[in-house]
């Protein structure tokens, strides 16, 4: 179920849930990447539709090593700023009593 570079949130819930004490560790990997993937998107760089994630955020964690090197302040920021553009009506040339 992806739609346009994104999947359901409550799908990967429901299909990579919290391990149990016999689970391998390539489940407890898959476990740990979607709970990454929800604090991304549910807290860092909220969606208008919270029930999708982007799939870009997936290919980030392929590597744990190499996901510490990336810029992640820098990508919050950005997706702030992408969504307050859209927040924004586009006729709207003023923001209060300033400019």
């Amino acid at each position: 179920n992806i739609y346009g570079g994104q999947i359901e949130i409550g799908w990967l819930r429901d299909t990579f849930s919290e391990p149990g004490n016999y689970s391998t560790e390539v489940e407890r990997i898959r476990y740990a990447r979607t709970y990454i993937i929800e604090m991304i998107e549910g807290y860092l760089m909220m969606e208008l539709l919270r029930n999708l994630v982007h799939l870009r955020w997936l290919l980030k964690l392929v590597d744990f090593r190499a996901a510490v090197e990336f810029s992640w302040g820098s990508a919050v920021l950005a997706t702030l700023y992408r969504e307050m553009c859209g927040a924004m009506p586009l006729n709207k040339a003023k923001i209060g009593e300033f400019g």
